[in-house]
C-alpha cells in the first residue's frame, strides 16, 4: 500500500507539470493559424519532452543516485530558490495579461513559462524515473517509456480542454492565459511552502532500492490502481468535454 501510495504520487506529479505544459501549448496553437503550424509545434513538443525523458534516463543507467544524494538535495534547494522567482513571474505577468488582455497585439511569451521544462519539473522527471528504476530494474525502458506516454497524453488533453474552453467562454487567449499563470503561480507557491521535505529524499529513495532483498515488483500488480487513476482521469476529461460540446 505504500508503494501504491508513492506511486500515485509520482503520477499525480508528473500529471501536474504535464497540466502545465498543456495549457502554455493551448496558448501556442491557438495563436497558430495553419494546421501544418500546429501540427510542426505538437511534434516539436513531443521531440522536446521525449529528449528529457531519454536524457534524465540514460543519466540514471550511468549513475546511481544513492551516491549524489548529498549533490542531490543542493540541487533540489537551489532548484526551488529557481521556480520561487519563477513562481512569482508568473504570477505577475499573469496579472499583467488579465488587467490589459486586449492591449497585446502580438502573442505573449507567457507560454515558455508554461511548456519549457523548469528545474522543478526536470527533477520531478529525474526523481520520477528513478523510483521507478529502484523498482522495476528489469523493466525501465518500459517504465521510462509508460511516464514519457502519461507525461504527453496529460499535456495533450489539457491543451484540448483549454481550446475549448477558450471557445465555450469566448474569452481572449491572453485572459485565459493570464488567468492560468496566476493560478498557477499561487499553486506552486503554496506547494514549495508546504511539501518540500528535501531530508527526506533520500530515505523514499532508499526504501524503494530495498523493498524486498532479492525481489522486484510486478508491474502486474500495479494495473489496477494505474487503471483506476486513468479511468478518473478520463471521466473527467470526458465530462468537461461533453460540457464544451453541449453549450455550442
Amino acid at each position: 500500500m505504500l508503494y501504491k501510495s508513492l506511486i500515485l504520487g509520482v503520477l499525480f506529479s508528473i500529471g501536474i507539470f504535464a497540466g502545465k505544459s498543456g495549457i502554455g501549448l493551448a496558448y501556442l496553437l491557438g495563436r497558430t493559424p495553419s494546421w501544418r503550424g500546429k501540427a510542426l509545434r505538437l511534434l516539436g513538443f513531443a521531440l522536446l519532452y521525449a529528449l528529457v525523458f531519454a536524457l534524465a534516463a540514460w543519466g540514471l543507467r550511468l549513475l546511481d543516485p544513492l551516491a549524489h544524494l548529498g549533490t542531490i538535495q543542493r540541487f533540489l534547494q537551489s532548484g526551488m530558490q529557481a521556480h520561487l522567482l519563477m513562481a512569482g513571474v508568473m504570477i505577475a505577468w499573469g496579472l499583467a495579461l488579465l488587467r490589459k488582455p486586449h492591449q497585446h497585439g502580438s502573442a505573449s511569451r507567457g507560454w515558455l513559462l508554461l511548456t519549457l521544462p523548469c528545474p522543478v519539473c526536470a527533477t520531478v522527471i529525474v526523481f520520477s524515473l528513478a523510483f521507478g528504476l529502484s523498482l522495476f530494474p528489469d523493466h525501465f525502458s518500459q517504465v521510462a517509456g509508460g511516464l514519457y506516454l502519461a507525461f504527453l497524453v496529460i499535456s495533450l488533453m489539457v491543451m484540448g480542454l483549454m481550446l475549448g474552453l477558450g471557445k465555450m467562454t469566448a474569452q481572449s487567449a491572453e485572459t485565459l492565459l493570464g488567468g492560468a499563470m496566476v493560478l498557477l503561480g499561487t499553486y506552486f507557491l503554496l506547494s514549495m511552502a508546504i511539501l518540500p521535505q528535501f531530508t527526506d529524499v533520500d530515505a523514499i529513495y532508499r526504501m524503494a532500492h530495498h523493498q524486498v532483498p532479492g525481489q522486484q515488483q510486478d508491474l502486474r500488480a500495479l494495473l489496477p490502481l494505474v487503471v483506476l487513476t486513468l479511468s478518473t482521469f478520463l471521466a473527467g476529461f470526458g465530462r468537461t468535454h461533453q460540457k464544451i460540446r453541449s453549450s455550442h
